[in-house]
């Protein structure tokens, strides 16, 4: 990581070129450290003397996915978990896709009822994520190194460590719409859209991506006057190719694995269109008209790393009830890191104050993408919960970050900060890493 710091800041600063070939050898190192990181101790946290896949402990809302993917695969979930009494062979958590709890159903007959299957496909995903992120930075016209240091922001995330190795389904649907936007960048909007709407069946919030795509076209209209309809048809084709992706492979998934409404007792009918009702209905239902209470929080907390949510607390001296003779001690933390989370946000406020100028020294369109995604993916979060008391919570804000992670280096590479002040940043962007990772319980 020192390595990719010190390569980053070299060509931010404008030092002798380095070979062409050496980010690209980087971002190979950062994607196999991401991967060592997230897939160390998968099987942890367990119950002496951890013998049976019951003996694993569910992180967070794995305790939903992970027995709802048993129910796909034909596997009863113990007695007392989420979806005990569920018919087998359907999707008993109707109120998303079941795309990721499909993958995971596979895992699990491919590789038995345990940690691994669980979460191999969010770590698989996860890693697409980061590449992803070298390939939208380049789309947005960013150089190798510009590039590299997206990835590797994203890659010392914790918020994006922690989904990256639990069975949850925000980084499927994450992977998905990086590289959707990567490939819209690269002209290729009805490809782009397939993807992201095969992100939608993993997760509903991925076509949010749409709006991101919105304000970016219009940004880029707004500083160069030019292409207006050819923008116009780009859209128009990314959104019909992601609705019509969506629904076909929604109509898929129904029949592989039919949506069961458990609070209900009964399926959920109407096909395609029935389900996405359903999520709809579900979800226009999860209010807090009194306020956020528990983990919940207003989306507008999540710019201040307010109201972290502890996703599991071992502590084998000091153990909660009901978590005794588990080991080893961990402290899953679901937050933001904060270093990142304040360079990206005054990078936002710096992209929004100079985007023609940004393109004339040579940044590409990151100013402009960055305050796009963050415009499209968070306002939707703020807006509902502003207007309808939308309940929240601070890891929705998993699909908002790669715009913080684009503001960031966009801010090192636009006002080139002195070496000391970039390198101070780096290493606490480093640190936090460590010590929010949920297997080093600093915290505890």
């Amino acid at each position: 990581m020192c390595t990719v710091a010190a390569g980053m800041v070299a060509r931010v600063r404008n030092r002798a070129p380095r070979p062409q070939w050496l980010p690209v050898a980087l971002l190979a190192t950062v994607t196999v450290l991401s991967v060592a990181a997230r897939a160390a101790w998968l099987g942890a946290p367990c119950r002496s003397p951890c013998r049976t896949a019951a003996d694993h402990v569910l992180i967070f809302d794995e305790d939903y996915y992970v027995n709802a993917a048993r129910v796909i695969a034909g596997i009863r979930p113990p007695a007392g978990a989420p979806y005990a009494h569920a018919p087998l062979g359907d999707d008993p958590n109707a109120e998303h896709p079941q795309l990721a709890k499909l993958v995971m159903a596979g895992s699990i007959e491919l590789f038995g009822d345990g940690p691994l299957a669980w979460r191999l496909g969010s770590i698989v995903f996860g890693t697409a994520a980061i590449l992803g992120m070298y390939a939208l930075t380049r789309a947005a016209g960013g150089s190798p190194w510009l590039a590299l240091g997206a990835a590797a922001l994203m890659a010392a995330d914790n918020l994006m460590i922690v989904h990256g190795r639990i069975g949850t389904l925000d980084i499927y649907a994450l992977a998905a719409m990086v590289w959707a936007a990567a490939l819209y960048l690269r002209r290729r909007p009805v490809l782009s859209g397939v993807v992201l709407g095969v992100g939608a069946c993993a997760k509903e919030v991925a076509p949010s991506l749409l709006l991101a795509l919105i304000v970016f076209e219009a940004l880029r209209w707004a500083t160069t006057r030019q292409g207006g309809r050819a923008r116009l048809v780009s859209l128009g084709l990314c959104t019909l190719a992601t609705a019509v992706s969506t629904i076909v492979l929604l109509s898929v998934l129904y029949r592989v694995a039919p949506p069961y409404a458990d609070a209900a007792g009964q399926r959920v009918t109407g096909g395609a269109f029935g389900h996405i009702s359903h999520i709809l209905d579900y979800a226009a239902h999860l209010t807090s008209p009194q306020g956020p209470r528990g983990i919940a929080s207003y989306p507008w907390w999540w710019l201040g790393d307010y109201k972290p949510i502890t996703y599991l607390n071992i502590n084998p001296s000091r153990p909660a009830p009901g978590l005794s003779d588990i080991h080893p001690a961990v402290h899953f933390l679901g937050m933001i890191s904060p270093p990142i989370l304040l360079a990206g946000l005054v990078g936002l406020l710096v992209a929004a104050g100079g985007l023609g100028a940004a393109r004339r020294s040579g940044l590409g369109e990151l100013g402009a993408l960055a305050l796009a995604w963050f415009l499209g993916t968070f306002a939707p979060f703020a807006l509902s919960s502003l207007l309808l008391d939308r309940t929240s919570y601070l890891y929705y804000m998993l699909i908002v970050m790669p715009s913080l992670y684009l503001a960031a280096i966009y801010l090192l590479a636009r006002l080139r900060p002195p070496r000391l002040i970039t390198a101070v940043w780096l290493v606490t962007v480093l640190a936090a890493a460590i010590v929010m990772y949920p297997l080093i319980p600093i915290t505890l």
